[in-house]
C-alpha cells in the first residue's frame, strides 16, 4: 500500500462514518477525573439508538481515550459527536480494506479502552495508573456488567490493539482474562502486547491495516488466556 486511496483521507471518511463519545466525570482522592468509557464509530445510515444500545459489529480494545473530546454539549445520557483522531481514522480504513478483501461488512466499531483516563500523553497516564483506582477499567470485576453490554453478542469479534508498552501489560493481562473464549483478532508477538493501529511510520500505518484486513478476511481465533 504505498499510496492512500482517495477513500481513506479523513474527508472521505468523515462523510461516510459518525463518531460519538461517552464522556463522564468522576470525583475520587480529591481529584476530579475526566473519562470516556465507549466510543461509537458507525456509519451515518445506521440509526443512533441501534448503535448505541445495540450489538457492534466489532469491538476494539485500544489503550485509553487519550486526548479525546466532545465537539458539542453532552445529551441527558452523556453522548456528544467526539473529535475523532488518527487513530480512529485507521480503524475506519481498516473496515473499508477488509471489505475489499471479503470480510464480513463492518458498519460499527465501538471501543473501549484498557483505562477511561484521558490523559493526552502516555507518560502521564503510565504514570498515573499504580494510583488509579479500580474503577477507572472496564475490565474491573466491579464492571463485568458493563463490560458484557459492551461487547454485546459471544460471536462479536474483539480487535487487541492496545500497544506495546510494558506499562500496561497488567492491565493486558486483565483484559484478556476478561476476553477469554472471545472472537479475538490482533497482532501480536508474546499474546500480551497488540500492535497499535497508529505507529510512527506512515509506512507501518498501511501495513497494520494490510495485515489487520487479511487476518480478519482468513479467520477468528479465541482470545487465549495470557502468558505469566
Amino acid at each position: 500500500m504505498s499510496a492512500m486511496p482517495p477513500e481513506w483521507s479523513a474527508r472521505s471518511l468523515l462523510a461516510r462514518f459518525a463518531v460519538y463519545g461517552h464522556f463522564y466525570e468522576r470525583e475520587a482522592g480529591g481529584a476530579l477525573w475526566q473519562l470516556r468509557d465507549r466510543l461509537e464509530i458507525f456509519e451515518h445510515a445506521l440509526p443512533w439508538e441501534r448503535v448505541r444500545d445495540g450489538n457492534a459489529d466489532m469491538v476494539a480494545v485500544m489503550m485509553n481515550p487519550g486526548a479525546s473530546r466532545p465537539l458539542a454539549e453532552a445529551d441527558a445520557d452523556g453522548w456528544c459527536p467526539a473529535v475523532p483522531d488518527r487513530t480512529q481514522y485507521q480503524l475506519m480504513r481498516l473496515t473499508l480494506a477488509a471489505a475489499a478483501l471479503g470480510a464480513p461488512r463492518i458498519r460499527h466499531i465501538r471501543v473501549i479502552n484498557l483505562s477511561d483516563l484521558r490523559t493526552p500523553k502516555s507518560a502521564q497516564l503510565f504514570a498515573t495508573l499504580p494510583h488509579a483506582p479500580g474503577w477507572h477499567t472496564i475490565f474491573d470485576p466491579s464492571r463485568r456488567a458493563e463490560l458484557q453490554r459492551a461487547l454485546g453478542a459471544p460471536d462479536t469479534p474483539v480487535l487487541l490493539a492496545w500497544g506495546m508498552a510494558p506499562q500496561l501489560r497488567p492491565l493486558a493481562r486483565q483484559a484478556l482474562d476478561a476476553l477469554q473464549s472471545r472472537p479475538a483478532l490482533g497482532l501480536t508477538d508474546d499474546g500480551t502486547a497488540y500492535r497499535h493501529p497508529l505507529p510512527q511510520r506512515a509506512d507501518l500505518q498501511s501495513i497494520w491495516v494490510q495485515r489487520m484486513a487479511e487476518q480478519m478476511a482468513q479467520h477468528k481465533k479465541p482470545i487465549p488466556s495470557p502468558p505469566r
